[in-house]
């Protein structure tokens, strides 16, 4: 097979209704072929529209090697499973085995559900009644199937477990176990789907202990949405101890001392173990509000954890200790003459798990405590939900350079948003991608932005200031929703700006959508379904998110998505550069606002009949000589007005006539009947 299933009069013509010919799909396919046959690393940015997924997957196939596709999300793992393989199973001339592997937590585990459904919640909880009468019909017990659960429903914590809490071959549903299943599928697979976390978990595994994996072995990897690569990596190679991860280090443990040797003893230890840690977030959590009383991130004190933090910290540590070992000596194996059934040999490993998961929680609370390495940054968030505790790499390109370009399979780079004013230097310099060892390719997309799309730039309107959405703003939100009628994204940088927008807005003739309200995919649905209708969003929907056809029509955007200098990461980030004696704003802040920026428009036009609005209400896109950066960084030939007159008149017509408007609103193309 060559990539001459993408071309005119291929297979995927004959497959699909409406083909449309693709030449940018079909030279990315050409570039990621090469990269395979010749084992070199490649960077490429495959505009909207594309088509990138088959442009991977078709040359990857093609290759008769076995390769590793990692997607930034489960969202896009789940519609190359359900849409792209199903196609490729026509198109491709030969059969192939490929496999979706998530994380330990996306999969039913068969022991905790025995224990849920011997548990009173069985009868009162119709989540997990639910989930009782699906299992029995899944082959693969990913939760994803099961989509009459909502996915932050807790029934699934009742039923799922954790990588440190799995029991492995011991237990004995081992060999029925949804996670076994999926691997030993995978180990043989020609096409292996994963996500970046668990590819990031992969290597660590490999690299701590020789010999043992989570992934098959592979020839390649394929990185999509790699533009997320940075993030993941520098979460992964942290540290994060949070109120969450300790309540279920509890929650977990009172399960598993149910059936122990030492009884209330036992018990008594996961008390201290939760008293302790009360203890300690209460005072962390009283810190970091002293430093932000609205909450947020915050450089962690370095004195944190002395003086009574110090306390704090001690009492925790001695506990977890405590618990560990008590845990290891009711893990002890019995002695060789006694006979011992599956249900106790389960019943150890639980207790071996749970003093790893409690020395682990010892080990990461001391790095944080003592702050010791330079190379990373500390901090503290507080949210309504808890609080978090963490370190990070300030940079992670080295270790991807390391584990990924020079010791890891052939590795290709792919997402829609890679380059900043047409380079690929920022994300060179981020994921340590030399010049010289990668090779590149930027494809822009097909789309017809100068016919399809209008960018509308607020210049007349107050600069963003940090408190929230202006009355101004408000107003020419509504304005703009008039033009379309709704059928609207309102994409805003802060949970601040989006309390203040529902509020604002709340009178509005439209169908009123807001983050927070239902889970993504729940509000996603409505918003398709809903004629009219306008989601307020943040981060979660400037990237991801596809909504083709009329539902979305205009995509406002409240302000540059800059992320905040205060920030414990992007500070740490920034005094490295300076350090270096390199502008942090020019070679950090600036590119990663651009890739946002990029991000959030392509929302907007996912078709060739797509047509709508693009709206920046941030007057700094173009009184600051920094706007220029950001602008080059959308489409090339995309029309432009900060007339809102303009808009109106674009909209009626229906078309654009002659070329772009410069970004004043002046000169250029004009728009009318």
């Amino acid at each position: 097979m060559s990539v001459d299933p993408l071309a005119p009069g291929g297979a995927l013509a004959a497959a699909i209704p409406h083909f449309e010919d693709r030449p940018e799909q079909r030279r990315m396919a050409e570039a990621v072929a090469a990269a395979l046959a010749d084992d070199r690393p490649l960077v490429v940015e495959a505009g909207t529209g594309t088509g990138k997924t088959l442009a991977y997957l078709v040359p990857a196939l093609a290759s008769g090697k076995r390769v590793v596709v990692s997607t930034g999300t489960r969202a896009l793992q789940d519609q190359i499973v359900r849409h792209d393989l199903p196609l490729l199973k026509q198109i491709v001339g030969r059969p192939f085995t490929a496999v979706a592997l998530k994380g330990v937590g996306n999969y039913v585990c068969r022991r905790k559900l025995e224990e849920a459904r011997r548990s009173a919640e069985a009868a009162s909880s119709p989540a997990l009644r639910e989930i009782l009468a699906w299992i029995d019909d899944t082959a693969t017990g990913d939760r994803a199937e099961l989509e009459a659960v909502p996915e932050d429903a807790p029934a699934w914590a009742e039923v799922t477990t954790t990588p440190d809490h799995r029991l492995g071959p011991r237990c004995p549903h081992f060999e029925r176990c949804f996670v076994t299943g999926a691997r030993r599928a995978a180990d043989k697979a020609d096409l292996v789907l994963v996500n970046h976390h668990l590819y990031l978990a992969d290597l660590a595994l490999r690299a701590s202990y020789p010999g043992a994996r989570v992934l098959p072995d592979h020839d390649a990897v394929i990185f999509d949405e790699a533009h997320q690569l940075e993030d993941v990596a520098t979460e992964h190679f942290g540290v994060r101890l949070s109120t969450a991860r300790l309540h279920a280090l509890v929650r977990d443990a009172l399960i598993v001392v149910g059936g122990s040797l030492w009884g209330p003893g036992l018990d008594a230890l996961v008390t201290a173990v939760d008293r302790a840690a009360s203890a300690l977030f209460a005072h962390a959590r009283r810190a970091l509000l002293a430093a932000a009383p609205d909450g947020g991130r915050v450089p962690l004190p370095p004195a944190l954890l002395a003086g009574p933090g110090q306390d704090a910290w001690f009492t925790l540590d001695a506990a977890l200790e405590e618990l560990a070992r008590a845990c290891d000596l009711d893990a002890v194996p019995a002695p060789p003459h006694e006979d011992e059934d599956e249900r106790e040999r389960a019943r150890r490993e639980q207790h071996a798990a749970l003093a790893r998961r409690a020395r682990a929680v010892r080990d990461d609370l001391a790095e944080l405590a003592e702050q010791r390495q330079r190379a990373h940054v500390y901090w503290g968030e507080t949210r309504a939900t808890g609080t978090t505790l963490a370190a990070a790499p300030i940079s992670v390109a080295d270790v991807v350079r390391k584990v990924i370009v020079h010791g890891g399979p052939t590795a290709v780079f792919a997402s829609a948003t890679l380059t900043v004013g047409g380079a690929f230097d920022y994300t060179r310099t981020r994921l340590g991608l030399a010049r010289d060892e990668v090779d590149e390719l930027g494809v822009a997309s097909p789309f017809d932005y100068r016919r399809q799309a209008m960018l509308y730039l607020a210049r007349d309107l107050p600069p963003p200031s940090g408190e929230g959405l202006s009355a101004p703003v408000a107003a020419r939100i509504t304005e703009l929703l008039a033009i379309t009628g709704g059928r609207a994204f309102v994409l805003f940088t802060s949970h601040r700006a989006l309390d203040a927008a529902a509020r604002l807005l709340a009178g509005l003739p439209y169908p009123l959508l807001r983050q927070g309200a239902a889970p993504r995919a729940a509000l996603l649905e409505r918003f398709r379904a809903t004629p009219g209708a306008v989601l307020l969003g943040t981060g979660s929907f400037w990237e991801g998110v596809d909504v083709p056809g009329d539902a979305l029509s205009l995509v406002i955007i409240d302000k540059l998505p800059f992320q905040p200098h205060t920030d414990p990461l992007v500070a740490a980030r920034a005094a490295a550069l300076v350090e270096q004696g390199v502008d942090p704003f020019a070679a950090l802040q600036l590119p990663q606002a651009a890739l946002a920026l990029k991000q959030g428009f392509g929302r907007l036009i996912r078709r060739r009949d797509d047509r709508g609005v693009v709206a920046i209400l941030d007057p700094r896109i173009v009184t600051r000589t920094y706007g220029r950066v950001l602008l080059d960084s959308l489409p090339a030939g995309l029309p432009r007005t900060s007339a809102l007159e303009q808009v109106r008149r674009w909209w009626r017509a229906g078309e654009v006539v002659g070329g772009p408007l410069d970004a004043r609103g002046a000169g250029g193309a004009q728009v009318g009947r």
